[in-house]
């Protein structure tokens, strides 16, 4: 069944103005997730079937280089980081500058303009897009690790169910995430055209995504302490246990992948 839509009307007067491709109707959108709120589950059924079904078929060809496309694809995907970055990280930062900003910015529903909403959707949205990236790995015959498709279908998931409850919380989780994927998709372009990179870089990503995910946990169990005192905070209880069940596995996963990765004696990428 569908879920309440929380509705948080935008600032009046703006302190933030959209672009023309930037003016939406928020509470339509989140409508629409809440109605059919089985579709990511849909889709990460299919997504499975069809990477694991190339997989198999790949066995027995080579590998597709796919250099140029798999650049373009990481370079787009980095750019549009880069702008959702600037568009959240921007209100989230004025939220934060407020007086008691950091509470504010997680528990109190205000200071909401257009921009920052669109990209918290083009957030969600984003993450049916990106499942892409396994697409151009198996295609390449690259190890598929279970982190790997783990991570893109419960991260989609996550993000289409939680946009409807309106919760300021989510500005947090799309800047940091568009912020480390401003670095990620770039690095990754870079790569596909063969740019020798040291691996401390390589290894600062890896960092950076488990420092995303230790903060993630840290600002929900926040939430939830605040939500036992008188100030109360704007989250709800399937939005938390959601959260932190997702966060709190990629946490779990991302460090377990640094070690492997970076410290461990096969030290396999």
């Amino acid at each position: 069944m569908s879920k309440d839509v929380v509705s948080w009307p935008f600032e009046q007067p703006p302190h933030f103005h959209g672009y023309w491709f930037e003016h939406f109707n928020d509470e339509e959108w989140k409508e629409y997730m809440s109605d059919h709120w089985k579709l990511p589950f849909y889709v990460c059924a299919g997504y499975l079937l069809l990477i694991f079904s190339i997989q198999s078929l790949m066995r027995k060809r080579a590998a597709f280089k796919l250099q140029k496309a798999l650049a373009f694809w990481n370079l787009s995907l980095g750019l549009f980081s880069m702008m959702g970055l600037y568009r959240v990280g921007s209100e989230l930062l004025y939220v934060l500058l407020a007086p008691n900003g950091f509470y504010r910015s997680i528990c109190v529903r205000e200071k909401l303009n257009e921009p920052a909403a669109f990209f918290c959707l083009l957030f969600a949205l984003s993450k049916f897009v990106e499942l892409g990236d396994t697409i151009f790995i198996v295609l390449r015959k690259q190890p598929l690790i279970f982190l790997q498709w783990y991570h893109h279908c419960t991260s989609m998931i996550l993000a289409w169910q939680v946009i409807p409850y309106s919760e300021p919380i989510c500005r947090w989780y799309g800047v940091m995430n568009y912020g480390v994927h401003s670095i990620m998709y770039p690095y990754f372009a870079l790569k596909a055209l063969k740019v020798q990179i040291p691996k401390k870089i390589s290894m600062t990503i890896t960092i950076l995504q488990l420092a995303q995910m230790i903060i993630g946990v840290g600002v929900n169990l926040y939430s939830l302490y605040v939500l036992g005192t008188e100030a109360g905070c704007a989250r709800e209880p399937y939005s938390i246990k959601l959260i932190g069940t997702v966060y709190g596995s990629f946490m779990v996963l991302f460090a377990d992948f640094l070690y492997k990765s970076y410290f461990g004696k096969s030290k396999k990428l």
